[in-house]
C-alpha cells in the first residue's frame, strides 16, 4: 500500500504573494527571495489572527478569512525542505532566463501575469508593469 499525502490547500484568490519589492535595477537571488517569502509568510499569519480577532466579522468575511489564515499555517508547518522545493519551483517561473537571479523584467512580467490571473487588473491602468516603469 503507497503512502497518501495530504492535499495542498489552494492558495487564496485575494493575497497572492506582492512582487518582492527592490528597487528597479536590483536584482534577487534564490536566497533572497525564500528569505522574503518566509518574512512574508509570517506577517500574513499575523495580520490575519488579527482580523479575525476582530468581532465585528460578518459570518462569510470570518470563513474566508480562516480559509486564507489555514493556508498561510499550512505553509508555515511544512519541512524547511518541502517549503524550499516550493520557493524554488515558483522561484523558477519568475526566473523566465533560467539564470538563478530575477530581475526587473521578469519581475515586471511575473507581476503582470499575476494581476491577469487574478483579476487585479479592475480599476488599475492594463499598461503593463514594464511600459509603466520607463517613463
Amino acid at each position: 500500500m503507497g503512502i497518501s499525502q495530504a492535499a495542498q490547500p489552494a492558495a487564496p484568490a485575494e493575497t497572492p504573494a506582492p512582487a518582492v519589492p527592490a528597487a528597479a535595477d536590483d536584482t534577487i537571488t534564490f536566497d533572497q527571495y525564500r528569505d522574503w517569502r518566509r518574512r512574508y509568510i509570517e506577517q500574513r499569519q499575523t495580520q490575519l489572527t488579527a482580523q479575525l480577532a476582530a468581532a465585528e466579522l460578518q459570518p462569510r468575511q470570518r470563513a474566508r478569512l480562516e480559509q486564507i489564515k489555514a493556508y498561510y499555517d499550512w505553509f508555515a508547518g511544512l519541512s524547511a525542505a518541502d517549503r524550499d522545493r516550493r520557493f524554488r519551483e515558483r522561484f523558477d517561473q519568475i526566473d523566465a532566463n533560467h539564470d538563478g537571479i530575477i530581475d526587473h523584467a521578469e519581475r515586471a512580467a511575473w507581476h503582470d501575469k499575476q494581476r491577469a490571473f487574478y483579476g487585479r487588473a479592475r480599476g488599475a491602468s492594463a499598461e503593463p508593469a514594464a511600459a509603466r516603469d520607463q517613463r
